[in-house]
């Protein structure tokens, strides 16, 4: 089958001239690392009647776990749906998930991504049984722990690669991206403390040292513990779910996705519009006017960052006076006919 190459379409917010911003000279991964906490995901827990002692523990284990703190990127809105009595306010979406659940006498969770996010889709990301060990896969797993790490240590963004299963294929596509990163994290240059407007000690003082550096992380589709993270991206765009492809997707500041790069799409070049981006100025620093969607991380970004920080808050602004302008950047795949 024949493949063409696509483009599309990335919001950026154009350079503001009124004076009200001034263009940020803080790379975008680090004023995301310092400033974008992520926006909440959403779980629908479905249940027919009223919950055992054993599902209210777990209930009470996913609301505690999705509890809101100042300090902690994870944040969940947990709501409850009672089948039984208020089947006729339930989505058609719902529905249908309650209707293919195969056990009714256990609660499912439906778990959808941040309504802020782009990534906004009727259908849930994952539907999982409501247990004590479905609610901690969903908020922790080994490849989000050590990813959080790699970002709290400097890493300027990390890339997750979702290898595909042919070995060959997937060789080649790790090795393209690896030997890309490496050109970039010498190309890209950190600003100086005089670009940034910063005095020198603040840059000898910041507890997650600013600097150029890449890394990947590998996740495989086979492993059970990575389940959600693996659902919360090939769900992220229409197609991905489609391609029996290598995958990579580079990750900043508090776990803020850019895109997918899919098969041959993972090229130098597509890589280097992403490190661009990811290590260029912050132009605009309102977070959900850039392109990308956050990952579920449980990590403590506040310690991790710590006090001192490079960059300022930004002003409140006038949301139509400063619309962003589309670029068209390649997404690094190919789209079927």
């Amino acid at each position: 089958m024949k493949h063409a190459d696509r483009k599309m379409t990335i919001a950026a917010v154009a350079l503001l001239v009124s004076g009200t911003l001034i263009a940020c000279q803080v790379p975008v991964f680090r004023y995301a690392l310092e400033r974008w906490g992520a926006d909440d995901y959403r779980v629908i827990v479905l249940h027919d009647g009223d919950l055992s002692a054993a599902q209210s523990e777990s209930l009470a284990l996913l609301k505690k776990r999705a509890e809101k703190k100042t300090e902690n990127a994870t944040s969940v809105l947990v709501t409850t749906i009672n089948v039984a009595t208020q089947s006729k306010t339930m989505t058609p979406e719902q529905l249908a998930a309650w209707a293919k659940h195969s056990d009714r006498s256990t609660p499912l969770m439906l778990v959808h991504y941040p309504a802020a996010n782009k990534v906004s889709h009727k259908a849930p990301v994952s539907s999982l049984e409501l247990t004590k060990d479905s609610v901690s896969e969903l908020f922790d797993s080994p490849v989000r722990r050590q990813l959080a790490q790699n970002l709290s240590k400097g890493d300027s963004a990390v890339w997750l690669f979702v290898p595909c299963g042919r070995r060959e294929a997937d060789d080649a596509a790790l090795a393209r991206l690896k030997k890309q990163l490496a050109a970039d994290s010498d190309w890209l240059e950190v600003p100086s403390a005089d670009e940034l407007e910063v005095k020198p000690e603040v840059l000898e003082n910041v507890k997650i040292p600013l600097k150029m550096q890449f890394s990947t992380l590998t996740v495989r589709r086979d492993d059970p513990a990575e389940r959600f993270l693996l659902e919360s991206l090939l769900k992220s765009e229409d197609d991905l779910l489609d391609f029996d492809e290598p995958l990579a997707f580079p990750v900043f500041g508090q776990g803020r996705v850019l895109y997918a790069l899919v098969g041959k799409g993972i090229s130098s070049a597509t890589v280097r519009s992403a490190s661009q981006f990811i290590g260029g100025p912050c132009s605009c620093q309102v977070k959900n006017q850039n392109p990308g969607f956050d990952l579920l991380l449980n990590h403590n970004w506040k310690k991790a960052v710590g006090e001192v920080l490079i960059s300022e808050p930004i002003e409140t602004v006038d949301a139509e006076a400063n619309a962003p302008r589309l670029l068209t950047i390649p997404p690094g795949r190919k789209s079927r006919k």
